[in-house]
Protein backbone atom coordinates (compact mmCIF):
# COMPACT_ATOMS: atom_id res chain seq x y z
CA UNK A 1 0.00 0.00 0.00
CA UNK A 2 2.92 2.17 0.47
CA UNK A 3 6.02 3.02 2.29
CA UNK A 4 6.90 5.10 4.89
CA UNK A 5 9.77 6.82 6.66
CA UNK A 6 9.11 7.68 10.36
CA UNK A 7 11.87 9.61 11.98
CA UNK A 8 12.03 9.32 15.25
CA UNK A 9 10.69 6.52 17.43
CA UNK A 10 8.47 7.82 20.98
CA UNK A 11 5.30 7.53 21.25
CA UNK A 12 4.23 9.31 18.13
CA UNK A 13 6.62 7.73 16.25
CA UNK A 14 5.62 4.00 17.15
CA UNK A 15 2.18 4.84 17.45
CA UNK A 16 2.36 5.90 13.98
CA UNK A 17 4.06 2.79 12.37
CA UNK A 18 1.62 0.41 14.18
CA UNK A 19 -1.36 2.39 13.20
CA UNK A 20 0.34 2.68 9.25
CA UNK A 21 2.05 -0.82 9.02
CA UNK A 22 -1.26 -2.49 10.52
CA UNK A 23 -2.72 -1.35 6.93
CA UNK A 24 -0.41 -2.93 5.11
CA UNK A 25 1.96 0.15 4.51
CA UNK A 26 5.72 -0.96 4.55
CA UNK A 27 7.26 1.36 7.37
CA UNK A 28 11.14 1.81 8.18
CA UNK A 29 11.75 3.81 12.16
CA UNK A 30 15.20 5.11 11.92
CA UNK A 31 16.34 6.50 15.86
CA UNK A 32 19.28 7.99 16.78
CA UNK A 33 19.33 6.67 20.53
CA UNK A 34 20.10 3.00 21.07
CA UNK A 35 16.46 1.94 21.91
CA UNK A 36 13.11 2.76 20.57
CA UNK A 37 10.81 4.65 23.48
CA UNK A 38 11.97 7.92 23.55
CA UNK A 39 11.71 10.07 27.22
CA UNK A 40 8.24 7.84 28.23
CA UNK A 41 10.19 4.60 28.88
CA UNK A 42 11.84 6.51 31.81
CA UNK A 43 8.33 7.74 33.09
CA UNK A 44 6.63 6.41 36.04
CA UNK A 45 2.90 5.48 36.36
CA UNK A 46 0.61 7.98 38.54
CA UNK A 47 -1.45 5.27 40.45
CA UNK A 48 -1.71 6.88 43.87
CA UNK A 49 -3.82 4.73 44.70
CA UNK A 50 -6.31 5.15 41.96
CA UNK A 51 -5.63 5.85 38.09
CA UNK A 52 -4.85 9.25 37.50
CA UNK A 53 -4.84 9.38 34.18
CA UNK A 54 -1.50 10.71 33.38
CA UNK A 55 -1.28 8.56 29.65
CA UNK A 56 1.64 6.48 30.57
CA UNK A 57 -0.54 3.38 30.01
CA UNK A 58 -0.89 4.48 26.45
CA UNK A 59 2.06 2.83 25.92
CA UNK A 60 1.40 -0.46 26.74
CA UNK A 61 2.88 -3.49 24.98
CA UNK A 62 3.83 -0.78 22.41
CA UNK A 63 7.68 -0.80 21.51
CA UNK A 64 7.47 -5.01 21.85
CA UNK A 65 4.84 -4.39 19.34
CA UNK A 66 6.97 -1.86 16.77
CA UNK A 67 9.98 -5.29 17.24
CA UNK A 68 7.47 -7.75 16.50
CA UNK A 69 5.96 -6.17 13.50
CA UNK A 70 7.08 -7.71 10.49
CA UNK A 71 5.44 -4.92 8.83
CA UNK A 72 8.39 -2.52 10.80
CA UNK A 73 11.83 -2.35 9.73
CA UNK A 74 13.68 -0.52 12.58
CA UNK A 75 17.18 0.93 12.81
CA UNK A 76 18.59 2.51 16.26
CA UNK A 77 21.59 3.97 16.41
CA UNK A 78 20.71 5.70 13.13
CA UNK A 79 20.08 9.12 12.10
CA UNK A 80 18.59 11.13 8.62
CA UNK A 81 21.89 12.93 6.46
CA UNK A 82 19.61 14.07 3.09
CA UNK A 83 16.59 13.72 1.56
CA UNK A 84 16.06 14.23 -2.11
CA UNK A 85 12.66 13.50 -4.58
CA UNK A 86 9.10 14.54 -3.96
CA UNK A 87 5.64 12.78 -2.41
CA UNK A 88 5.05 9.32 -3.36
CA UNK A 89 9.27 9.01 -4.74
CA UNK A 90 11.49 10.30 -1.79
CA UNK A 91 14.88 9.12 -1.53
CA UNK A 92 16.76 9.13 1.99
CA UNK A 93 20.26 8.48 2.75
CA UNK A 94 21.23 7.66 6.69
CA UNK A 95 23.61 7.02 8.59
CA UNK A 96 23.10 3.86 10.34
CA UNK A 97 26.23 3.57 12.78
CA UNK A 98 28.74 3.92 10.66
CA UNK A 99 27.31 2.27 7.74
CA UNK A 100 25.32 4.94 4.87
CA UNK A 101 21.69 3.68 3.30
CA UNK A 102 19.61 5.08 1.01
CA UNK A 103 16.16 4.19 1.26
CA UNK A 104 14.65 4.44 -2.31
CA UNK A 105 10.72 5.16 -3.44
CA UNK A 106 9.39 6.51 -0.18
CA UNK A 107 5.66 7.67 -0.24
CA UNK A 108 5.68 10.03 3.09
CA UNK A 109 7.93 10.54 6.00
CA UNK A 110 7.10 11.74 9.06
CA UNK A 111 9.11 13.68 11.43
CA UNK A 112 8.40 12.78 15.24
CA UNK A 113 11.53 13.67 16.74
CA UNK A 114 9.99 14.41 20.16
CA UNK A 115 11.69 17.23 22.35
CA UNK A 116 14.11 18.29 24.51
CA UNK A 117 14.53 18.82 28.35
CA UNK A 118 15.70 22.23 30.24
CA UNK A 119 19.45 22.63 28.68
CA UNK A 120 21.64 22.21 31.32
CA UNK A 121 19.05 20.54 33.35
CA UNK A 122 18.60 23.63 35.80
CA UNK A 123 17.08 27.57 35.06
CA UNK A 124 18.21 30.54 33.48
CA UNK A 125 16.18 32.74 35.94
CA UNK A 126 16.64 31.01 39.39
CA UNK A 127 20.04 31.73 41.46
CA UNK A 128 20.70 28.27 42.57
CA UNK A 129 23.62 27.43 44.71
CA UNK A 130 24.22 23.76 45.61
CA UNK A 131 22.46 20.93 44.18
CA UNK A 132 21.73 18.21 47.00
CA UNK A 133 18.50 18.44 47.60
CA UNK A 134 17.06 19.47 44.24
CA UNK A 135 16.24 17.12 41.54
CA UNK A 136 14.25 17.64 38.32
CA UNK A 137 10.85 16.47 37.45
CA UNK A 138 12.36 13.80 34.91
CA UNK A 139 14.61 13.06 37.92
CA UNK A 140 11.01 12.53 39.90
CA UNK A 141 9.63 10.41 37.16
CA UNK A 142 12.22 7.73 37.42
CA UNK A 143 11.77 7.52 40.78
CA UNK A 144 8.34 6.72 40.68
CA UNK A 145 9.11 4.23 37.71
CA UNK A 146 11.42 1.92 39.86
CA UNK A 147 9.53 2.45 43.02
CA UNK A 148 8.04 -0.67 45.34
CA UNK A 149 4.95 -1.56 47.09
CA UNK A 150 6.56 -0.07 50.24
CA UNK A 151 9.06 2.45 49.01
CA UNK A 152 9.53 6.04 46.96
CA UNK A 153 12.31 7.37 48.55
CA UNK A 154 15.79 6.06 50.40
CA UNK A 155 14.45 8.68 52.72
CA UNK A 156 11.23 9.67 52.95
CA UNK A 157 11.14 13.76 52.53
CA UNK A 158 9.02 15.87 55.76
CA UNK A 159 8.46 18.57 53.15
CA UNK A 160 9.36 19.23 49.54
CA UNK A 161 8.21 22.26 47.16
CA UNK A 162 7.55 22.14 43.70
CA UNK A 163 9.10 25.45 41.15
CA UNK A 164 6.52 25.19 38.46
CA UNK A 165 7.45 26.80 34.54
CA UNK A 166 11.25 25.92 34.59
CA UNK A 167 12.58 26.78 31.41
CA UNK A 168 8.81 28.06 30.46
CA UNK A 169 7.28 31.76 30.67
CA UNK A 170 10.76 33.10 30.34
CA UNK A 171 12.93 34.21 26.99
CA UNK A 172 16.14 34.08 28.99
CA UNK A 173 15.37 29.98 29.37
CA UNK A 174 14.47 29.34 25.58
CA UNK A 175 10.71 29.59 25.36
CA UNK A 176 8.23 32.37 26.39
CA UNK A 177 5.60 29.58 25.87
CA UNK A 178 3.87 27.39 28.46
CA UNK A 179 5.30 23.97 28.15
CA UNK A 180 1.39 22.47 29.04
CA UNK A 181 2.70 19.51 30.92
CA UNK A 182 4.27 20.79 34.23
CA UNK A 183 0.93 21.12 36.01
CA UNK A 184 -0.28 18.12 35.22
CA UNK A 185 2.76 15.82 35.49
CA UNK A 186 3.93 18.02 38.81
CA UNK A 187 0.60 17.82 40.69
CA UNK A 188 -0.08 13.54 39.66
CA UNK A 189 3.50 12.53 41.21
CA UNK A 190 2.56 14.80 44.19
CA UNK A 191 -0.10 12.38 44.86
CA UNK A 192 1.71 9.91 44.72
CA UNK A 193 4.55 11.62 46.98
CA UNK A 194 1.36 11.95 49.65
CA UNK A 195 0.33 8.32 49.21
CA UNK A 196 3.76 7.16 50.48
CA UNK A 197 4.15 10.22 53.05
CA UNK A 198 0.41 11.29 54.51
CA UNK A 199 2.33 13.78 56.34
CA UNK A 200 4.89 15.24 54.13
CA UNK A 201 4.05 19.14 54.10
CA UNK A 202 3.87 19.60 49.81
CA UNK A 203 4.52 23.44 48.56
CA UNK A 204 3.87 24.66 44.86
CA UNK A 205 5.34 27.87 43.13
CA UNK A 206 3.58 28.86 40.41
CA UNK A 207 2.74 31.55 37.88
CA UNK A 208 0.14 29.69 36.60
CA UNK A 209 -2.10 26.74 37.04
CA UNK A 210 -3.14 24.95 33.07
CA UNK A 211 -6.48 22.77 33.35
CA UNK A 212 -5.15 19.14 34.30
CA UNK A 213 -8.96 17.71 34.48
CA UNK A 214 -12.62 18.41 34.09
CA UNK A 215 -14.05 20.13 37.63
CA UNK A 216 -11.75 22.25 39.76
CA UNK A 217 -8.73 19.61 40.53
CA UNK A 218 -6.66 22.48 42.11
CA UNK A 219 -9.53 22.77 45.42
CA UNK A 220 -9.24 18.82 45.16
CA UNK A 221 -5.43 19.24 45.55
CA UNK A 222 -5.75 21.44 48.49
CA UNK A 223 -8.23 19.44 50.23
CA UNK A 224 -5.00 17.22 50.52
CA UNK A 225 -3.21 19.89 52.01
CA UNK A 226 -0.93 20.92 49.42
CA UNK A 227 -0.18 24.86 49.57
CA UNK A 228 -0.09 26.86 45.74
CA UNK A 229 1.80 30.10 45.97
CA UNK A 230 2.00 32.74 43.20
CA UNK A 231 5.60 33.30 42.66
CA UNK A 232 9.01 32.68 41.20
CA UNK A 233 11.64 31.84 43.98
CA UNK A 234 14.52 34.43 43.92
CA UNK A 235 16.87 32.17 45.55
CA UNK A 236 17.75 28.45 45.75
CA UNK A 237 20.55 27.51 48.62
CA UNK A 238 20.81 23.59 48.22
CA UNK A 239 21.30 21.38 51.03
CA UNK A 240 25.38 21.17 52.06
CA UNK A 241 24.77 17.30 52.47
CA UNK A 242 24.83 14.92 49.68
CA UNK A 243 21.22 13.31 51.06
CA UNK A 244 18.25 14.28 48.27
CA UNK A 245 15.54 13.82 51.33
CA UNK A 246 15.39 14.08 54.68
CA UNK A 247 18.70 15.56 55.68
CA UNK A 248 19.44 17.17 58.64
CA UNK A 249 20.68 20.64 56.43
CA UNK A 250 17.39 21.31 54.08
CA UNK A 251 17.20 23.61 50.84
CA UNK A 252 16.53 27.28 51.09
CA UNK A 253 13.56 28.55 49.19
CA UNK A 254 13.38 32.65 48.87
CA UNK A 255 11.17 34.29 47.60
CA UNK A 256 8.63 37.33 47.07
CA UNK A 257 5.38 36.35 49.19
CA UNK A 258 2.45 38.19 48.00
CA UNK A 259 1.50 39.05 51.62
CA UNK A 260 4.51 39.23 53.52
CA UNK A 261 6.93 40.29 50.79
CA UNK A 262 10.13 38.55 50.40
CA UNK A 263 10.78 35.54 53.13
CA UNK A 264 12.59 31.89 52.84
CA UNK A 265 11.10 28.64 53.61
CA UNK A 266 13.43 25.34 54.17
CA UNK A 267 12.55 21.83 52.53
CA UNK A 268 13.88 18.64 52.49
CA UNK A 269 13.09 18.02 49.11
CA UNK A 270 12.83 21.08 45.86
CA UNK A 271 11.46 19.62 42.74
CA UNK A 272 12.56 22.12 39.66
CA UNK A 273 9.63 21.12 37.05
CA UNK A 274 10.96 21.23 33.66
CA UNK A 275 9.26 21.94 30.61
CA UNK A 276 9.36 20.61 26.84
CA UNK A 277 12.01 22.31 24.81
CA UNK A 278 12.50 22.62 21.17
CA UNK A 279 15.22 19.67 20.01
CA UNK A 280 18.45 20.85 19.23
CA UNK A 281 18.31 19.51 16.09
CA UNK A 282 15.28 20.84 14.88
CA UNK A 283 16.90 23.34 12.94
CA UNK A 284 19.10 20.83 11.11
CA UNK A 285 15.76 18.53 9.89
CA UNK A 286 13.82 21.87 8.60
CA UNK A 287 16.57 22.02 6.57
CA UNK A 288 17.16 18.58 5.67
CA UNK A 289 13.41 17.62 5.68
CA UNK A 290 12.24 21.20 4.25
CA UNK A 291 9.99 21.85 6.93
CA UNK A 292 9.26 25.53 8.66
CA UNK A 293 10.44 26.31 12.14
CA UNK A 294 8.62 28.20 14.27
CA UNK A 295 9.97 31.50 16.60
CA UNK A 296 10.07 28.81 19.39
CA UNK A 297 11.86 26.10 17.23
CA UNK A 298 9.16 23.79 16.70
CA UNK A 299 8.35 21.93 13.34
CA UNK A 300 5.88 21.89 11.24
CA UNK A 301 5.29 21.25 7.52
CA UNK A 302 5.57 23.77 4.96
CA UNK A 303 1.91 22.77 2.97
CA UNK A 304 -0.79 19.72 3.21
CA UNK A 305 0.69 18.01 0.00
CA UNK A 306 4.52 18.06 0.71
CA UNK A 307 4.61 14.49 1.69
CA UNK A 308 6.48 15.07 4.74
CA UNK A 309 4.30 14.99 8.33
CA UNK A 310 5.39 16.34 11.81
CA UNK A 311 3.78 14.78 14.62
CA UNK A 312 4.19 14.91 18.61
CA UNK A 313 6.19 17.16 20.69
CA UNK A 314 8.60 17.95 17.51
CA UNK A 315 5.64 19.86 16.14
CA UNK A 316 4.44 21.58 19.57
CA UNK A 317 4.20 20.71 23.46
CA UNK A 318 2.09 18.34 24.48
CA UNK A 319 1.19 15.69 26.94
CA UNK A 320 1.40 11.93 26.07
CA UNK A 321 -2.52 11.54 25.70
CA UNK A 322 -2.24 14.32 23.19
CA UNK A 323 0.62 13.22 21.03
CA UNK A 324 -0.80 9.88 20.67
CA UNK A 325 -3.89 10.92 19.08
CA UNK A 326 -1.80 13.42 17.17
CA UNK A 327 -0.12 10.33 16.02
CA UNK A 328 -3.28 8.21 15.03
CA UNK A 329 -4.84 11.89 13.12
CA UNK A 330 -1.19 12.10 11.27
CA UNK A 331 -1.74 8.17 10.43
CA UNK A 332 -5.07 8.71 9.09
CA UNK A 333 -4.16 11.52 7.13
CA UNK A 334 -1.21 9.60 5.42
CA UNK A 335 -3.38 6.52 4.75
CA UNK A 336 -5.80 8.78 3.18
CA UNK A 337 -2.97 10.06 1.04
CA UNK A 338 -1.85 7.03 0.41
CA UNK A 339 -5.37 5.40 -0.51
CA UNK A 340 -5.61 8.55 -3.01
CA UNK A 341 -2.49 7.91 -5.02
CA UNK A 342 -3.42 4.32 -5.66
CA UNK A 343 -6.80 5.20 -6.46
CA UNK A 344 -5.64 7.52 -9.11
CA UNK A 345 -2.74 5.37 -10.62
CA UNK A 346 -5.19 2.66 -11.18
CA UNK A 347 -6.95 5.29 -13.26
CA UNK A 348 -4.15 5.28 -16.02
Amino acid sequence: MGRVLIIGAGVSGCTVACALADQGVEVTLVEKMHAIGGRIRSYGCKVAPKCQNCGVCLTGGLWSKVIDHTGIRVFTDADIEDVTGAPGNFSVRILDGSEKRTLEGIDAIVVSTGFDSQPGGLSAHLHIKGSAGLITGTQLEELILSRTRSKLFEVAPNSVAFIQCLGSRDENEGGLYCSRVCCSYSTRTAKVIRSYCPECEIVFFYMELQNVESGDYFAGLRELGMEFIKCRPLKITGSTSVTTAGGSSPVVVEYDDPVAGITSREFDLVVLSDGIHAGEDNGRLAEVCRLCQDRDGFLNAVGADSGIYVTGCARAPMKIDEAYADALTVSGEILASLSTTESEVSKI
